[in-house]
């Protein structure tokens, strides 16, 4: 996937801390990883999957 929203998704996660990569707009292995180590902050599933509930606890 790509696109704005991934972007965005970077932006966020590299705001929260756990992106340390280029915001490129791409949802590679990278951001996927980013993905699941916000999640397990989070005590989520860490599926790497950004669903609503991951979004929620992004966006806090």
């Amino acid at each position: 996937m790509q696109g704005p929203a991934i972007a965005r998704l970077q932006e966020r996660l590299r705001t929260l801390g756990f992106f340390k990569g280029t915001v490129d707009s791409v949802f590679g292995p990278q951001t996927q990883a980013a993905v699941q180590a916000a999640q397990r902050n989070f005590k989520l599933n860490p599926d790497g999957r950004v669903g609503s509930t991951t979004w929620r606890y992004l966006l806090r």
